[in-house]
């Protein structure tokens, strides 16, 4: 099944190639005609010199690398071409994608295209993605067959909110969220924030600041400041980048509560409380663990006392 798999494999890149040889055949038998009867013009040209047909230009660059949803652009130059027909397939599946400047994928990111003073035909690649990543060949049509193999690469910047996932601050306090994007080929054309999905503004700049900064060639922090929050600020924040996903973080804005207070005495208050889940999930753990679990059930009751009770 492999064999015959690849047999018809095969037989189509001809078929194709044959396609795209029989349409430069007739367009260059229109030009003779336009030419004259002369017989001034000719099909094939003489080269002289070390090669005497198509050749792969050794300055063209056989390693690029392109960022998560940009534009990709692959280079083939190929030298004293004349008729020859340029194919590009992607190694990974031996897909052919183009045949000059005809497609041949369902996928209409891919398309070629020729940039004739330098010689070039160009694989360019849209919306570039994680999966696009590998070798695409450019093969001439020529007996035996030529090709020139370029490397793609996809960088996949990193996005953080720096801290917690949850952020406990107090009522009246200044508070600074930091965005930072790492390993970004491209700054990002600017940062929005959201809160509850609503876009942050910050017309008022007394009450909010938002910035941007560029701090290395691949990292840019975006900052939102809110001044003096209250507890309607509280929610989840996110900053989404022009050209990325969002990173989020949840604000707790308290008012007269310490954030302290909210995560280990109240948590102290419901062991005490409620001690079976916990004892019920022991049996599933390791004696050791369960040993130290059932311990901090049993001090439980011990550590949570009401204010003012004697020690």
């Amino acid at each position: 099944m492999c064999a015959s798999a690849s047999a018809r494999l095969h037989a189509r890149a001809a078929l194709l190639l044959l396609a795209a040889t029989l349409i430069k055949v007739l367009s260059c038998g229109e030009a003779m005609e336009a030419a004259g009867a002369g017989g001034a013009g000719r099909v094939r040209k003489r080269y002289v010199g070390l090669y005497t047909g198509p050749y792969f230009d050794p300055s063209a660059p056989n390693n690029i690398t392109a960022q998560l949803g940009t534009h990709a652009y692959l280079p083939c130059k190929v030298r004293q071409l004349s008729n020859k027909s340029v194919s590009w397939i992607r190694r990974r599946d031996a897909h052919i994608l183009t045949v000059d400047r005809f497609t041949f994928i369902a996928d209409e990111r891919f398309q070629a295209f020729l940039v004739e003073a330098t010689d070039t035909w160009t694989l360019q690649v849209k919306y570039v993605q994680a999966r696009d990543a590998g070798v695409y060949e450019c093969q001439v049509g020529t007996e035996p067959k030529m090709s020139h193999f370029v490397q793609l690469n996809v960088v996949v910047p990193k996005i953080e909110i720096v801290g917690e996932s949850d952020l406990y601050v107090k009522a009246g306090s200044t508070v600074s969220l930091k965005c930072v994007i790492t390993q970004a080929l491209e700054e990002p054309a600017y940062i929005f924030w959201y809160h509850n999905d609503e876009r942050v503004l910050n017309y008022d700049r007394s009450l909010v600041e938002i910035r941007m900064e560029r701090l290395a060639p691949d990292t840019t922090v975006g900052n939102l400041i809110i001044y003096n929050p209250r507890r309607e600020d509280s929610g989840n924040y996110s900053c989404a980048p022009s050209n990325l996903d969002s990173a989020s973080v949840v604000l707790h804005v308290l008012s007269g509560e310490q954030p302290a207070a909210m995560q280990h005495g109240n948590a102290c208050a419901r062991l005490a409380a409620r001690p079976w889940p916990l004892l019920a999930a022991m049996a599933a753990l390791r004696p050791r663990r369960a040993l130290l679990l059932l311990a901090l059930a049993l001090l439980a009751p011990l550590c949570c006392h009401d204010e003012g009770e004697p020690h």
